[in-house]
C-alpha cells in the first residue's frame, strides 16, 4: 500500500516520517554503489526469475517466483528463510502501481510510504511516476533485500527501505 505524503500531511504523520527519518535503522544498502550480501543476492537470483510479463505493469522488472523456479513447486516449509510471500506480484500491487504510472501527477514530486512493500513494485512505479522521495517498508529484511535488486533492475537506484513494523510504532506526544 503506498501513501503519498504531500503539503497535507496531518501531524501524526509528520510525527512518523521525523522517527522514520531519524529513529529506525534503514538498510545500510539502501543507495546506489552499497552492497548486499553476496550469499543472499546470489541465493535470491537463483531462486527467482526476472520477468516484466504477465502483470499489469508490464514497463516494470520484478524478480520473482514463477513456475520456472524451484520453490514454485516446494513446499513453503523448504524455503530456508521466511515465507517468499514478497516473491509475487499480488494483485493489488500490481492495480495500485499501474494506476501510479499511468497517473505520475498523484506523486510527482511528493514522498511516497509504501507500506508492505514486498517486491517494491509500487515503490519502483512512484519512483519512475516521478516521486521525489520514496521509503519502502517491510517487516522482512529478504524483501528489503528483493527491492533492492528490483530497484537495479530498472535502472533505479536504491531508495531507503525500512524493515520495522512501523504500524505498532509509538509516537511521541505532540
Amino acid at each position: 500500500m503506498a501513501f503519498s505524503l504531500g503539503w497535507k500531511t496531518s501531524r501524526s504523520h509528520w510525527s512518523l516520517l521525523q522517527a522514520v527519518s531519524s529513529g529506525f535503522p534503514l538498510f545500510s544498502w539502501r543507495t546506489a554503489g552499497g552492497c548486499l550480501d553476496p550469499e543472499m543476492k546470489a541465493y535470491l537470483e537463483e531462486n527467482t526469475e526476472v520477468t516484466s510479463s504477465g502483470s499489469l505493469t508490464p514497463e516494470i522488472q520484478l524478480r520473482l517466483l514463477t513456475p520456472r523456479c524451484k520453490f514454485w513447486w516446494e513446499r513453503a516449509e523448504l524455503w530456508p528463510y521466511s515465507d517468499p510471500y514478497w516473491a509475487i506480484y499480488w494483485p493489488g500491487g500490481q492495480a495500485l502501481s499501474r494506476y501510479l504510472l499511468d497517473n505520475p501527477d498523484v506523486v510527482r514530486g511528493k514522498s511516497v510510504l509504501d507500506l508492505g512493500s514486498g517486491c517494491g513494485a509500487t515503490a519502483i512505479a512512484a519512483k519512475m511516476s516521478g516521486a521525489s522521495k520514496v521509503l519502502a517498508n517491510d517487516i522482512d529484511p529478504i524483501a528489503g533485500m528483493a527491492i533492492t535488486l528490483n530497484c537495479k533492475l530498472n535502472g533505479l537506484n536504491p531508495f531507503p527501505v525500512l524493515t520495522k513494523n512501523i504500524l505498532n510504532t509509538q509516537q511521541g506526544k505532540e
